[in-house]
């Protein structure tokens, strides 16, 4: 195992076809590694001061530290909410095939 700069970047949407294309167009434009996109799931939240609860889809992508702020800004522009939740997490530790293959797939 290795420590490195990986993050794994999660935002929800709100069907499962805006979710694939979000996870591919990240994949395709070589800004995560991977994607996956889970669902549907149920969101609890508060918007504009009335309590809400909306189906959504997730879509988790890993990528480098230094590609979080390009993915981040991508996920903003293709995104369909006025707010959209896009949440970078730092991983400690990655394996060191994992590690890898992302830095292949990302063109390292």
């Amino acid at each position: 195992m290795s420590e490195v700069p990986v993050v794994q970047i999660t935002t929800t949407v709100d069907s499962q076809e805006e979710a694939c294309r979000i996870a591919a167009t990240a994949v395709s434009q070589k800004l995560a590694a991977c994607a996956q996109v889970s669902g549907p799931i149920t969101s609890y939240f508060v918007w504009k001061g009335e309590q809400c609860s909306e189906t959504e889809w997730r879509v988790s992508m890993k990528t480098l530290k230094t590609l979080d702020r390009n993915l981040m800004n991508l996920i903003g522009e293709l995104h369909n909410y006025e707010t959209p939740e896009i949440i970078s997490v730092q991983l400690d530790t990655v394996s060191e095939a994992y590690l890898e293959w992302m830095l292949h797939s990302l063109g390292g």
